[in-house]
């Protein structure tokens, strides 16, 4: 009996080697892209909880003349952080409502909030504050180690600050800029 011998089939490894490389290549674009897109949408959180903090304290002022009132902090002071600062920024935490400074804000974010949120009243002109700083901190993928100075101790890699004044108008920083 005779043996008929096949050729050899399977891939060699030099095609191998080629699929490999095409893989990495294709991962080394869609990576960056994929985390842009979460920051954006981190960055659109953050957005939308600002656009409620700043409506809240548009009415206030717009009712008693001033952002300082029985319901919000004295004029110089600062909220507490919230989601509590003992979490890092980039990782989920829940709003603790009965935080200072937060007792009465409405339209706060809701479910697992990545952002850090604090605001600072201005100050005291006459006996009326009329700037209030809103700030936020977080961390997104692909924009480095956390070391921007937040709040404290707290650090993230990117720090959005808007200075909020009774007539409707902001003046808005973002670190790094989008």
């Amino acid at each position: 009996m005779k043996r008929i011998s096949l050729p050899a089939r399977g891939f060699t490894m030099v095609e191998l080697m080629i699929v490999v490389s095409l893989i990495a290549i294709l991962a080394a674009i869609a990576i960056p892209g994929y985390q842009k897109f979460t920051a954006k949408s981190r960055r659109t959180e953050m957005f939308t909880s600002m656009s409620k903090m700043r409506l809240y304290f548009k009415n206030i002022h717009d009712g008693q003349g001033t952002f300082s009132t029985p319901q919000t902090l004295p004029a110089g002071a600062t909220s507490a952080v919230n989601p509590s600062s003992t979490i890092p920024p980039g990782q989920a935490g829940p709003w603790i409502t009965d935080a200072s400074g937060w007792l009465d804000v409405t339209g706060v974010p809701e479910g697992a909030i990545k952002m850090r949120y604090w605001y600072t009243m201005g100050a005291d002109s006459g006996g009326s504050v009329h700037d209030i700083t809103l700030q936020a901190c977080g961390t997104f993928p692909g924009f480095g180690a956390p070391t921007l100075p937040c709040n404290g101790s707290m650090t993230g890699n990117y720090l959005y600050t808007e200075v909020f004044h009774g007539n409707g108008t902001s003046d808005i920083t973002e670190v790094p800029a989008f």
